[in-house]
């Protein structure tokens, strides 16, 4: 009995059952569950409850050309910035890795995320600034190599690649440090064995290095999609959603209706609208966790 109790201290504390750890979860739950039916429930119920006070409003503004422009926008927006960002993320982060040991890859790694260092308010502002057709930045390079000056933000077209250049410009360094980190984790030992089979640096990449990182690029862009919905700085802040408001988006476009329009039930319209792909983007994400 005495030697049975020594083996039974020296195998230190007993593993808690399954019921104990799921109540211990639900416990531990319970003030993250608190703050999300405060912050994220009770605001969508109470604006499902707005729009369903006035429902002709609703539909009038979910019928208008504006709205229908705002979202196309949202979806050129999505579809010219992700792709941009995610491929160059992948090939810098391929890079920093191939030169990792090269004090001069180090110094432009750290230069390469001060952009997204930097606080979004003032980047964008100076960014807005560097876009104007007399005296920005943009246009006196151009003219001093002898090209035509371009109307950054006095045309819809110009205007919209402003924003994705901005948006790209700004979070394209997060989205490579974490690839970066994602790649550092692979063994150096496949790499090695790839390269005895003779194997070539492309041939690496698509057999070791992507089938390891392939859920982690999916994740992030899953995250990065969610995020840049509700983008509203990189719009606002450098075009002002114009000009003559082309370039509004869901986001800008809800934030005028209510602060500037005064219209609280415009405003929950535009932004409800886009509630169901939130959450299908959503529902993929956790898929993705679950795997």
């Amino acid at each position: 009995m005495r030697r049975r109790s020594r083996n039974l201290l020296n195998e230190g504390p007993l593993p808690m059952d399954r019921r104990t750890l799921i109540n211990f979860g639900l416990i531990s739950s319970i003030p993250l569950l608190f703050c999300f039916c405060i912050f994220i429930v009770y605001p969508i119920i109470n604006c499902i409850a707005l729009l369903s006070s006035d429902p002709e409003v609703v539909w009038e503004m979910l019928r208008s050309s504006t709205y229908w422009r705002a979202f196309k926008n949202l979806l050129i927006f999505l579809y010219s910035a992700i792709p941009i960002k995610f491929a160059g993320a992948l090939l810098i982060s391929g890079f920093l890795i191939y030169y990792r040991n090269n004090i001069m890859s180090k110094i432009a790694g750290a230069f390469y995320l001060l952009p997204w260092a930097l606080p979004t308010v003032p980047a964008a502002l100076a960014f807005r600034w560097s876009l104007d057709y007399d005296y920005g930045l943009f246009n006196k390079i151009l003219t001093d190599l002898g090209l035509p000056k371009i109307p950054w933000l006095l045309s819809y077209h110009y205007a919209m690649l402003s924003i994705v250049i901005f948006h790209v410009w700004k979070w394209m360094p997060m989205w490579t440090l974490l690839l970066y980190a994602g790649r550092q984790s692979i063994p150096e030992e496949l790499y090695e064995a790839a390269m005895i089979d003779g194997a070539s640096m492309f041939r690496r990449f698509f057999h070791v290095t992507l089938p390891l990182i392939v859920k982690l690029y999916l994740i992030c862009m899953l995250l990065s999609l969610i995020w840049s919905m509700g983008e509203f700085e990189a719009i606002w802040l450098v075009t002002m959603a114009g000009p003559a408001g082309s370039t509004h988006t869901i986001t800008t476009l809800g934030f005028q209706q209510v602060f500037q329009y005064a219209n609280m039930i415009k405003g929950a319209s535009v932004y409800i609208s886009v509630l169901p792909m939130v959450f299908v983007l959503m529902l993929f994400l956790m898929l993705l966790f679950r795997r």
